[in-house]
C-alpha cells in the first residue's frame, strides 16, 4: 500500500470536525489500511524475525525479552494494545507457539514486578487481553502492560501454567506434538456430601426463627414416626 489516507493524529482528533461523508470515507480507508498492516504485513515481518532469530544478534535470551524491550533494539511492546497487535500477527497455536510462550512468560514477570512496585493488588490486573482497554483513558501514551496471563482462564493462562508446573508437557504442546486441549486437566468434580451433612450445613445458615421452625417440624416428624405402626408407613 503506497498511499495512506490522511487522517488527524491522536492529539488533534478531539478537535477534528468533518462531514458525514468524509468520516465514512475515512473509516473505510482506515479499516483497509489496518487490515493490511496488522493481518498481512506485520505477520510476514514477525515471521522473518522469528525465522532469522533476530533477537540472538541483539543479545536477548529469547523472543519474549526482545519483544518487550523498550528501546531501538527491541519491539517496544509496552502496553496491552501493542501486545494484542503482536498476538494477532503470530501463529500462536502453530509454528510460533514457542515464541508466544516466551512472550507470555516475560509479560507475566514484568507485570508482577510492576504491580509489586506500585502496590497494585493482583486481582486488579487484567485477566483478559483486549484491543482496547476501557481502563486506559489515553491508550496512545499508556506505557504499561496490565494483562497478567497467569490470571487468565484462556489458552494463554493454561499454557503458562504448563510452563511453570509441567515443563515436559509444555514442550510437547509448543512443539506441536500434542494439542493444549488434550492435556488440560478436567475440573475436579465437587465432592458430594451425604444428605445429612447437607442438612447440617444448611441448618447453620438459618436464622434463629427458621431454626426454631425447623426443630419444631423435626419434633412433629418424630411424633408421627412413633405413632406409625412398624412396617406401615401410611
Amino acid at each position: 500500500m503506497e498511499n495512506f489516507v490522511k487522517t488527524p493524529n491522536s492529539t488533534t482528533m478531539d478537535s477534528w470536525k468533518s462531514s458525514e461523508e468524509d468520516v465514512h470515507t475515512q473509516a473505510n480507508k482506515c479499516i483497509l489500511e489496518a487490515q493490511e498492516l496488522v493481518f498481512q504485513k506485520l505477520p510476514k515481518i514477525i515471521e522473518q524475525i522469528i525465522d532469522q532469530k533476530v533477537w540472538e544478534e541483539k543479545n536477548y535470551k529469547n523472543f519474549g525479552e526482545y519483544a518487550l524491550k523498550h528501546s531501538s533494539s527491541g519491539l517496544s511492546i509496552t502496553n496491552n494494545q501493542r501486545l494484542w497487535l503482536l498476538k494477532c500477527a503470530m501463529d500462536i497455536h502453530g509454528k510460533h507457539a514457542v515464541e508466544w510462550g516466551d512472550v507470555l512468560n516475560e509479560v507475566d514477570g514484568s507485570v508482577r514486578t510492576y504491580a509489586k512496585k506500585n502496590k497494585i493488588p493482583i486481582k486488579e490486573l487484567d485477566k483478559n487481553l483486549f484491543a482496547l482497554d476501557s481502563k486506559t483513558t489515553n491508550p496512545d501514551v499508556e506505557q504499561t502492560i496490565t494483562y497478567l496471563p497467569s490470571r487468565s482462564k484462556s489458552d494463554d493462562g493454561q499454557l503458562l501454567k504448563l510452563r511453570n508446573y509441567d515443563k515436559e508437557t509444555y514442550n510437547k504442546v509448543v512443539h506441536g506434538k500434542v494439542a493444549l486441549k488434550d492435556v488440560l486437566l478436567s475440573p475436579t468434580p465437587r465432592k458430594q456430601l451425604p444428605p445429612i451433612e447437607s442438612v447440617k450445613n444448611k441448618f447453620k445458615s438459618l436464622s434463629e426463627a427458621d431454626r426454631e421452625a425447623f426443630l419444631a417440624w423435626v419434633e412433629e416428624q418424630k411424633r408421627e414416626m412413633e405413632n406409625t405402626p412398624e412396617g406401615n408407613p401410611f
